[in-house]
């Protein structure tokens, strides 16, 4: 068995920041005349998710059964896949309680639940088996195809996490976070987010 892999990524800011800063300022000043700890908290928490990093990848995975070139045109079975992917990351927002907020006066610190990996999934339309060689004496395994996208799923990912994806999803939220609370007084705003961890590889 023998795998190829060609990765090439960007992480990439997602396009919500103006909706955010809308709708957590909008939901804090309707809870509220003024920023409190609790509506801070109840407005944070019916967000519930914040995306605030993605990560495109290119895959080639050439995966199958060829110990030796008789063996191979007898009974191989070998594919190679191009599989394009993307991974979201951001935060679970409905986590957060009140005793991850303090507000004194105007200064505020935020706690955040660690970054985490939201989704991930294949681009259907851009993956495509490139190339798959049957032995004249077999037909080949019916599922191999599906094993092998199922691993460039789990491949996406961790080049994902790999490419620091978890971080730029904190230094995101944390840039993103800081813009509301400026904007509804906050003088002073630190946000805390401790370190996520990406799924193990299987």
């Amino acid at each position: 068995m023998r795998k190829k892999l060609i990765v090439f990524g960007s992480i990439l800011l997602i396009s919500s920041t103006v909706l955010f800063v809308v709708l957590l300022t909008f939901m804090i000043m309707k809870s509220r005349n003024a920023p409190s700890r609790g509506a801070v908290v109840r407005a944070i928490q019916e967000l519930s998710r914040l995306e605030t990093a993605s990560f495109t990848v290119d895959t080639i995975i050439d995966k199958g059964n060829r110990d030796n070139v008789i063996q191979e045109f007898l009974f191989g079975d070998s594919i190679i896949l191009i599989a394009r992917g993307e991974v979201i990351a951001g935060f679970d927002l409905s986590k957060v309680t009140e005793d991850d907020i303090e507000v004194n006066n105007t200064e505020i610190t935020v706690k955040l639940p660690p970054p985490m990996i939201l989704t991930s999934r294949l681009d259907n339309e851009a993956t495509r088996v490139y190339d798959r060689k049957k032995g004249i004496f077999t037909s080949g395994q019916k599922d191999l195809e599906s094993q092998v996208r199922t691993e460039a799923d789990a491949q996406i990912v961790q080049e994902a996490c790999a490419s620091g994806i978890l971080e730029s999803a904190s230094t995101n939220a944390t840039q993103q976070i800081t813009m509301v609370l400026n904007a509804l007084g906050f003088e002073k705003v630190s946000v805390t987010i401790p370190h996520g961890n990406c799924p193990l590889s299987p």
